[in-house]
């Protein structure tokens, strides 16, 4: 009998750390989906978006938290190690993609400062070819923002030009190249406008 306590004990040591563990996650991942939530309905965060953190925010919580119930049952001991490995291999592979990093952090200024909103024209000017990319701004994700080019009457040589009867053409542009060029907006919202990016102005 006397052998059983350490054991009861120990089982009750472990049981209190998971069910610890399980009620920290769920806390969290509650936590990030209200914030997630609030930002798109605040329309700071796009619907695509929203629903792309909402995946990761479900996976990366799921994973550390099993990888935390493993460390407290004493099944893996390595698990702080694996953590920090994949952090560092994380933090790696964004270098090496450095330009996935720029486009993102270039998306997070733009949702801040705000140079330019959903249904605004911009241009990206290029003086090497004296032709602008520009259009109306759709949509921006992490990676790039959309235009509806608006295609000039006498474009130049080479230039896309819009058929008849067709749709006017798109052009992603990399989030990042609104911050290494000159841009050119014009917008309906007002001047003193607080509205978020996602806003399209009224009439």
């Amino acid at each position: 009998m006397s052998d059983l306590v350490p054991l009861l004990t120990k089982f009750v040591y472990e049981i209190s750390g998971v069910l610890m563990v399980l009620l920290i996650a769920l806390a969290l991942s509650h936590a990030f989906k209200r914030l997630i939530n609030v930002l798109r309905d605040l329309k700071h965060l796009s619907p695509m978006i929203a629903t792309r953190m909402h995946s990761v925010r479900r996976w990366a919580i799921t994973l550390l938290a099993f990888l935390v119930i493993l460390e407290a049952l004493g099944i893996f001991h390595g698990a702080w190690a694996l953590i920090s490995t994949m952090l560092a291999a994380l933090a790696i592979g964004f270098v090496a993609a450095w330009s996935v990093l720029s486009n993102a952090t270039a998306a997070m200024l733009l949702l801040i400062f705000r140079p330019f909103r959903v249904g605004d024209h911009v241009e990206v000017l290029e003086f090497s070819n004296g032709y602008p990319i520009g259009g109306e701004v759709l949509d921006m994700n992490l990676l790039y923002t959309t235009l509806r080019v608006i295609v000039p009457q006498a474009p130049l040589e080479g230039a896309l030009v819009t058929m008849p009867d067709s749709d006017p053409p798109l052009v992603r542009v990399p989030n990042n190249l609104f911050f290494q060029r000159p841009l050119r907006t014009q917008s309906r919202h007002a001047s003193d406008s607080k509205l978020p990016f996602f806003s399209r102005p009224k009439g």
